[in-house]
């Protein structure tokens, strides 16, 4: 393990490079050379999320039609990997999205290619004027009168949005801005989506938490799946990443959104994350199962990442669930997070560090993705100090309450996440009282990352699949 020095009279801060556990393969691909490289994996705050694929990029300084040096070319853009595993994931995710109209990979990569693939400042306001221009275009479009093109570009304009949002700084009040600014042009695309896609608010302790409640335009099967993102996902995002495949197969789709997640973070900035997450599903259910749309009988609770530990608290807790997909079962979260950093001895020998200092640690110190991922643990933690939130960790855990799952349950997980990922789906399995099937992602399959984001289509079809098949 090499060491960081933070500062005159400071405790050295971690940089280890050899890979524990990960989620993707930890390695990048150069189209370029056709070759593979080793990349160090994300670590300490990068929990739910993963690392490495390549990105478009044009050499600085040249036009396009300076660059050709031949009469006829394929294209002036080349591939290149970012140099921040983080950056190289945030990608992913968003050509994940480009899966179902999230994003094109023409608009991404070009807007990559304009920026330094180390520095996270420079993310948000190039895809903010990316998501700018795409709006322009279907702002023009929704004035003549061309509804699909006009949806195809605020869909586009949404991500590119939640992609600026995501490196904001999460005190600052540009974050918000971006955030609301997504949420909008979603909206918009809505008026040209088939399904019906309704906002709605889900009283709760005081708070009206956002979500969305889908009806297929096909003929919906009586199924209904209600989705909880993770750590650092929206409730828009959702729509791209797993409903729309849901709606197209006809289920009926409830986003429900609750403390300390993004969506809500817009409209209560104090909100934080809470052992007890079983306490705002309960209260999602209870508007779900208060719409004619939805048939008690046929309720199922789908977590993605840090979702993955919410819904398990809700199966443990609310018997109106009729089926759980956890991708994946988090069932410790601190047992989780002491994996990125060597465990509780490795978390031991970290520096102390808070919340009021971090701003002024050097770059070179202490990587600006670092900081970013410390500032939004912290404030979706409710903590002001490294120590505070490893503390906080602890109330995070589901296990005792395990056999309390009685319903069918699906336990997805990537290879590439490593063995503690694959230790708690094993503990999940172990303890659950209902029918567990467990589904593993392999490599071969493109679709080992964390949250299946290399192989949206097929995390979906196994998904979906299994769920007719149990409800």
């Amino acid at each position: 393990m090499g060491l960081l020095n933070l500062g005159k009279g400071s405790h050295p801060i971690w940089f280890d490079n050899r890979p524990r556990f990960h989620f993707s393969a930890g390695r990048l691909f150069d189209l370029t050379e056709h070759r593979m490289s080793a990349q160090p994996s994300r670590r300490l705050f990068l929990a739910f999320a993963g690392a490495g694929v390549g990105s478009f990029s044009l050499p600085a300084g040249a036009a396009p039609a300076q660059q050709a040096s031949a009469a006829v070319e394929r294209s002036t853009t080349r591939v290149r990997g970012l140099q921040s595993p983080e950056m190289d994931f945030q990608l992913m995710r968003s050509l994940g999205a480009g899966n179902y109209g999230g994003g094109t990979p023409g608009e991404i990569f070009q807007r990559l290619g304009t920026i330094d693939g180390n520095v996270p400042a420079q993310w948000p306001p190039a895809f903010g004027a990316l998501a700018r221009e795409v709006e322009a275009k279907a702002e023009k479009a929704a004035r003549n009168g061309h509804a699909v093109s006009a949806r195809d570009h605020y869909s586009r304009a949404s991500m590119y949005w939640r992609a600026a949002e995501y490196f904001s700084d999460p005190f600052g009040p540009d974050m918000r801005e971006r955030g609301l600014a997504s949420r909008s042009a979603f909206l918009a695309a809505t008026k040209g989506i088939r399904d019906k896609i309704e906002p709605i608010d889900i009283p709760f302790e005081g708070m009206k938490l956002p979500g969305y409640l889908m009806t297929p335009a096909v003929k919906p099967n009586g199924r209904t799946i209600l989705i909880l993102t993770g750590f650092d996902g929206t409730g828009e995002e959702l729509y791209f990443e797993t409903a729309r495949a849901g709606l197209e197969r006809g289920f009926t789709v409830f986003v429900g959104q609750g403390p300390g997640q993004i969506g809500t973070l817009r409209f209560y900035p104090k909100s934080v994350f809470r052992p007890d997450y079983e306490k705002p599903i309960s209260a999602m259910i209870d508007v779900a199962l208060s719409r004619p749309e939805v048939d008690p009988r046929k309720l199922a609770l789908y977590g993605i990442s840090l979702g993955g530990y919410f819904a398990t608290r809700g199966a443990e807790h609310d018997q109106r669930i009729k089926a759980v997909i956890l991708n994946s079962p988090v069932v410790d979260l601190r047992a989780y997070m002491m994996g990125f950093v060597g465990g509780e001895e490795g978390a031991a020998k970290l520096p102390p560090l808070k919340l009021s200092e971090v701003d002024s640690v050097p770059d070179n110190e202490m990587h600006p993705t670092q900081k970013l991922l410390f500032k939004d643990a912290c404030q979706r933690f409710g903590v002001d100090s490294l120590a505070g939130w490893f503390e906080r960790l602890k109330a995070f855990n589901a296990v005792d309450r395990l056999a309390q799952i009685k319903c069918p349950s699906l336990a997805m997980v990537g290879a590439g996440e490593g063995p503690e990922a694959l230790a708690q789906m094993e503990t999940f399995a172990a303890r659950a009282s209902g029918p567990v099937t467990r589904r593993v992602f392999e490599v071969a399959e493109g679709a080992d990352m964390h949250c299946q984001l290399g192989n949206l289509p097929l995390s979906n079809a196994v998904l979906y699949d299994w769920l007719a098949e149990v409800l």
